[in-house]
């Protein structure tokens, strides 16, 4: 992707706040209440009447956003209720115009994040509008599938909307306003890019970059056009790391908007520190929302959770602000690996005994806990046989300096250098994510491709395969598996018969529909037998389908093989 030559700022943050605040506070259950409930736009529009922040503090805000280690605010300025909650003259239903607050809340939160150093980011909802008769409702989920997300209770005739009449009247003045008004914006963080055509969508990358040259633009702008980075799905945290700019939008609790119902569970501290730094380990960054209440007050549960965060970034900022990716290839079953130009960062998950990773080929020099720099952790450096690189090995001295992620700083007396050819994890495990294979065709073109979570997508033709090279140290039986990744079980596709190749020794797998899903972003993986590597040394291995499904239009969604030790 050819980004923007402004991403250096973006890069260093790695952690920002993410602010969904609107007259929907005013409901208290969350920022969709207008469409679940159904309500019609004349009796939306009184809640504007109502609202009345008047304990809103937009230094109090930033603050707290800096304390907890975040460099960047996003905040939504229009969602989807089609409520502007900042002076415009595109329309008096604004939050200086049609509440008794009667004050442009943005025009101090711009004050207070240039006065503190934090970059102030715009949310705006470019193509689902709850209010506005012309935006439209009907919305692809899929390729093959659509769903009706906008306003058909008061405007049900979709044959009299009209995007680009909405665009040009509302959008693009409002865009303008927005780089106008409050001085440099990093970001304009578009929202459901729906059925916009990709000349639209360029429109308004055009509007921005016209106006502010540096502004960002995230990628939910629209399909088949360039951002300058890629936002994930609500919540969503990758597996691998594909090798491009990302960032996850991540709420705090349920809801995004300010919510006080009794199901509205608050993640933990601990919870939000793994994902923090799962992401980041990605070459990813975090973006935490919060929201606050309809006086202007973010919600006590959510700046406990703040703090905590904060707490730990005070100690150990360094691992997660300006750092890069893991250089590995595979993940440690220990924790996580963020890097420097000459230093790593081993967030330890599981403190206990020792720890190990492979692939180094220049001296270590230093390793010391960053929470407790004063306690000496000793390690050793030992060759790996004749591969051409070492194992480095750390004694984790006593209890664990931080109960959810402890950080070991680890330093080299040049500048570093490491095997990054696929080799053996630190259990012996050899994982091979389908975004560090090579793709082929026997047939005139490769349609399967990898997506921006390293995932295989559009695999439906039996044509095309994929395979690795990888580093085998120690040898011996391994049992393999295949796994899969992709969204809501609903737009699954299974029935694939697919079979994994290493020399002679074919292992075949079915992809049925077995066990539970946990969670929204699922993940199954299948059994596909054993195989035998009799010598240390460099391998290859692919793997093809025999039989592929597309009902769902989704085909086999493959994320990984995996070749374990056996415990047979």
């Amino acid at each position: 992707m050819e980004a923007n030559g402004n991403m250096a700022w973006w890069r260093e943050s790695r952690f920002g706040m993410f602010i969904h605040w609107g007259i929907y506070s005013l409901k208290a259950r969350g920022e969709w209440a207008m469409y679940s409930e159904r309500i019609p736009v004349k009796e939306y529009e009184e809640l504007a009447g109502q609202f009345n922040p008047v304990w809103y503090d937009p230094d109090e805000w930033v603050r707290l956003a800096k304390d907890t280690g975040m460099k960047y605010i996003v905040i939504t300025a229009k969602h989807h209720d089609g409520f502007s909650m900042f002076k415009t003259e595109v329309d008096r239903y604004n939050i200086v115009d049609a509440t008794p607050y009667g004050k442009d809340v943005m025009t101090g939160l711009a004050k207070a994040c240039e006065k503190h150093g934090v970059r102030l980011c715009f949310y705006y909802s470019h193509v689902r509008e709850w209010r506005h008769p012309y935006a439209p409702s009907l919305e692809m989920r899929t390729p093959f599938m659509y769903g009706n997300y906008g306003n058909f209770w008061d405007y049900p005739d979709e044959a009299k909307k009209n995007l680009q009449v909405y665009i040009d009247e509302f959008d693009k003045p409002q865009l303008k306003e927005l780089l106008t008004q409050y001085g440099p914006i990093g970001i304009i963080w578009f929202d459901t890019p729906s059925l916009i055509r990709p000349d639209q969508a360029q429109e308004l990358i055009d509007v921005v970059k016209s106006t502010q040259p540096d502004c960002l633009v995230n990628s939910r702008v629209g399909r088949f056009v360039q951002p300058d980075y890629y936002s994930l799905g609500d919540d969503e945290v990758p597996q691998f790391n594909a090798g491009v700019d990302f960032e996850t939008p991540m709420t705090i609790c349920h809801a995004w908007g300010y919510n006080n119902m009794p199901d509205n569970k608050y993640r933990e501290v601990n919870e939000l520190l793994r994902q923090l730094v799962d992401i980041v380990s990605l070459g990813g960054n975090y973006l935490l929302n919060v929201g606050p209440d309809p006086t202007g007050v973010i919600p006590p549960e959510a700046q406990e959770r703040l703090k905590g965060i904060g707490d730990w970034m005070k100690v150990n900022g360094e691992a997660i602000h300006g750092t890069k990716a893991s250089p590995f290839p595979a993940k440690p079953s220990w924790g996580k690996i963020t890097a420097k130009d000459d230093t790593l960062y081993l967030h330890v998950y599981q403190w206990s005994g020792d720890i190990s990773l492979t692939g180094f080929k220049s001296k270590v020099t230093a390793v010391k806990l960053l929470a407790d720099p004063g306690r000496a952790a000793t390690w050793s450096q030992e060759p790996c046989g004749s591969l051409g690189y070492d194992r480095l090995t750390v004694h984790l001295p006593g209890n664990a300096p931080d109960p959810c992620v402890s950080v070991i700083k680890v330093q080299f007396e040049t500048p570093m250098e490491l095997e990054t050819r696929i080799i053996e994890d630190d259990t012996g495990t050899i994982q091979l994510p389908a975004c560090l294979s090579t793709m082929h065709s026997s047939g005139a073109q490769t349609q399967a491709e990898i997506n921006i979570t390293g995932i295989v997508q559009r695999w439906f033709s039996t044509d095309d395969w994929f395979s690795w090279e990888f580093l085998c140290e120690r040898p011996g039986l391994f049992d393999v598996t295949v796994s899969a990744s992709t969204g809501p079980k609903a737009l699954w596709d299974f029935g694939h018969q697919v079979a994994v190749a290493f020399g002679s020794q074919i292992n075949t797998a079915g992809i049925s529909d077995a066990g539970i899903p946990t969670e929204r972003f699922q993940k199954r993986t299948f059994q596909a037998g054993k195989l035998r590597i009799d010598e240390a040394g460099q391998y290859h291995i692919s793997i093809k389908a025999s039989y592929l499904v597309r009902t769902n239009g989704q085909g086999f969604t493959m994320s990984m093989v995996k070749l374990e030790p056996s415990k047979q």
